[in-house]
């Protein structure tokens, strides 16, 4: 027996009303699984620092963007960027370039960890110089890992009170030749 679309739509609702549940009611939400990452607030230079490391290792863009300045400039180790790897690096490293570059990092890697240690602060004029040497170790796709080392003399400065990155010079630290600069830079080459 086949139905004609009146009558169908008649048998849909006499079931709709005799059946215990509504297949169209909101359901009960359930627990988020995981933690949500408690960022501290940016009151501090060394809070910026901690908001960066949480961020990366969260996967997550806009938490580390939000403490990158509009006026960001990276700059490479002088020396270090005379090499090949830094041939098509942009004269000067904007904001947009580390969104891209984090884009980029972020859909390349399984997960990334960063530490921060030997960190001093100076204030100066407008703002904060912060110097900390870093390590960054990155997941790749396929089970590689690979450690980027080295320093990062900042300068941070606040706004209504929040901290941010304007500069960030990466420095070569000892015999560690692979700095966040070369990260930044192979990154740059392959796209």
């Amino acid at each position: 027996m086949r139905l004609t679309p009146r009558a169908g739509i008649l048998v849909f609702a006499m079931a709709l009303g005799t059946a215990c549940t509504n297949p169209f009611a909101t359901g009960t939400p359930e627990t988020p699984q995981g933690s949500l990452v408690e960022y501290p607030q940016p009151t501090s230079p060394e809070n910026v620092l901690r908001t960066l490391e949480l961020a990366l290792a969260a996967r997550d863009n806009p938490a580390y963007l939000e403490r990158i300045a509009s006026t960001f400039e990276f700059v490479p180790d002088p020396v270090q960027s005379q090499e090949d790897s830094f041939t098509s690096f942009p004269d000067i490293w904007t904001r947009e370039h580390e969104e891209v570059f984090l884009a980029g990092l972020l859909s390349n890697t399984d997960s990334l960890g960063l530490a921060w240690t030997d960190f001093l602060t100076a204030p100066e004029s407008g703002g904060t110089s912060v110097e900390a040497d870093y390590e960054l170790r990155v997941w790749m796709r396929g089970g590689d890992i690979a450690r980027y080392a080295g320093r990062a003399n900042m300068r941070m400065s606040q706004s209504a009170g929040l901290w941010s990155v304007e500069t960030w010079h990466d420095v070569v630290v000892g015999s560690e030749a692979a700095t966040w600069g070369l990260l930044r830079a192979m990154l740059v080459g392959s796209g």
